[in-house]
């Protein structure tokens, strides 16, 4: 079953280049360029990055605070509604990240 992962502000603003981060797979990858950070109309954190994906190549991603990483994986499984309703029960204290 594929994990389910809700950053935290401390985990986002946390990273940096050539740390390891999930790719748009779910697959834990090295950061090698982060190109976007700052914090949401809502004050919630983000950041956006290109992890290693292959010989000479890379794959974007983006996480965002208190939101699911929602993978291929995760979206081949769930609904976008079914995640929807996941964050709001994290929100409000009934799951935890799988990380």
């Amino acid at each position: 079953m594929p994990e389910i992962f809700i950053p935290t502000r401390a985990e986002i603003e946390a990273l940096k280049e050539g740390d390891k981060a999930p790719d748009c797979f779910g697959h834990l990858r090295k950061i090698t360029r982060i190109y976007s950070r700052g914090d949401d109309l809502n004050g919630r954190a983000y950041v956006c990055y290109y992890t290693e994906f292959g010989p000479g190549a890379s794959i974007s991603n983006s996480l965002k605070e208190a939101e699911i990483n929602r993978t291929v994986a995760l979206t081949g499984k769930y609904t976008s509604r079914e995640l929807d309703e996941l964050e709001e029960r994290h929100r409000e204290g009934g799951i935890s990240s799988g990380r």
